[in-house]
């Protein structure tokens, strides 16, 4: 430890620095004990005994030789590019034992940060998801073609009105009524059954199929005040959303028949993984993904995509998918650490996470459960078991991964700061 570090170590900045690091990983989605091991590696390289509670929307931070506590309230959701700079920092503070005070700094400065792409390749990023998993559920062409035209509108719906204090609680009811007023109009134009599916897919991003899980990790892992706020939080996201849906079959007069759980299958095999793949490129666009991440993440979500596949037959679609969401997240963790420095383990992962979506599963039970008590209640049930299966991946993951390599002082480094590890270990170098 330099001079200047160990001085800064004892400043009430430590207190600070920890504060913006707490609300930096709640705004970056990271689940309660995730953070919580991150946290504690921090404030243990800047020698500060720490009490941290973090909630879904408010962390308190108090460091018992630094200072008073400080309250922060967290009102904003990162893009894969801060997420992706929220980890570097915490990873190279954690090594290098920067400037406290510099480190809150440049924390908090990730908060306003411009995104990486302009905004119509965002919105052309949200059509390509809506289209990408579309292909992966096997719409025919004229259904593919309508989710891409209808994408594009509804991106374009969201981008704007995500920006505006005043519409942006309304926005998943917003989004999901105009899209299934679109969608009723098409379903009834091409004869097309399903409709509630094809609304999901137009979306599937703003699904809180992430904080529904997060939510039942923080739950079983003791996290009992966290995991019932962020649990309820996604229920009533998922609530509103089945509900514009619901409002808008009702609104067009679409007869219920149609709103049985069926998927198409019109197109070739090969359709499903090209989708999946155009799915990735639309996300990594409108969440601002590191074009150096892009790789890594295709390939993580390929892999994760063919497990869930293979696996689905004979598992069932729960237990494939928390297998899929352990091996896939354990794989991002590897690649992080062979890419040093913390470049972003959850921007590499989340886009796999959400292809398996049960968000996207629970919407179409709610929504379906609405209109029609006798439809898709098979579909709830796969909803509730899925999203509880990929929490387990996630946490069986995150025990196993240490096992499977060798553990060094620069490894357990690594680890601290979320990077994770798996068959070999990079260092961490300063200032990469």
């Amino acid at each position: 430890m330099t001079e200047q570090s160990a001085s800064s170590a004892t400043k009430p900045d430590v207190t600070e620095m920890l504060t913006e690091a707490a609300a930096a990983m709640v705004s970056s989605t990271y689940p309660a004990p995730q953070a919580e091991s991150v946290l504690r590696g921090l404030a243990e390289a800047y020698d500060a005994d720490a009490e941290i509670v973090l909630l879904p929307t408010l962390v308190l931070t108090e460091t018992h030789k630094h200072g008073v506590p400080q309250l922060r309230v967290v009102k904003t959701s990162y893009r894969f590019d801060q997420m992706t700079q929220v980890q570097s920092i915490l990873a190279q503070a954690r090594h290098n034992k920067d400037n406290a005070h510099d480190v809150a700094e440049s924390l908090r400065a990730i908060a306003t940060k411009k995104p990486i792409y302009p905004s119509w390749l965002r919105v052309i990023g949200y059509s390509l998801s809506a289209l990408g998993f579309g292909a992966a559920f096997r719409l025919d062409l004229p259904a593919l073609g309508a989710v891409t035209i209808m994408g594009l509108l509804v991106g374009i719906m969201v981008l704007n009105l995500s920006r505006s204090t005043r519409f942006a609680a309304l926005l998943p009811l917003l989004a999901t009524f105009v899209a299934g007023l679109m969608v009723a109009g098409i379903s009834l134009a091409l004869d097309k059954p399903d409709p509630v599916r094809m609304v999901a897919m137009l979306i599937v991003v703003l699904l809180p199929g992430a904080t529904l899980t997060s939510g039942i990790i923080e739950l079983v892992s003791g996290y009992m005040v966290s995991g019932a706020s962020r649990l309820m939080y996604a229920i009533m996201i998922l609530g509103s959303m089945a509900f514009g849906g619901a409002l808008a079959i009702a609104a067009s007069g679409i007869p219920a028949t149609r709103l049985e759980d069926v998927t198409a299958t019109l197109t070739p095999q090969w359709v499903a993984w090209a989708g999946a793949a155009i799915y990735g490129i639309g996300t990594f666009l409108y969440f601002c993904t590191p074009v150096r991440l892009w790789l890594p993440s295709l390939f993580v979500m390929m892999f994760s995509f063919a497990i869930s596949v293979v696996t689905a037959p004979g598992l069932g679609v729960p237990l494939s998918a928390g297998i899929a969401t352990a091996l896939g997240l354990i794989t991002s963790w590897a690649i992080n650490a062979r890419l040093g420095g913390g470049p972003g383990d959850l921007a590499i992962f989340l886009p796999t996470f959400w292809l398996i979506v049960p968000g996207s599963t629970g919407f179409v039970a709610l929504t379906g459960e609405l209109e029609s008590a006798k439809n898709l209640s098979d579909v709830a049930n796969t909803a509730i078991l899925t999203f509880f299966a990929m929490a387990i991946g996630m946490m069986l993951a995150t025990a196993v991964y240490p096992l499977l390599t060798k553990i060094t002082p620069d490894a357990k480094l690594i680890m601290r700061n979320g990077a994770g590890l798996i068959l070999k270990t990079v260092k961490i170098k300063p200032g990469k």
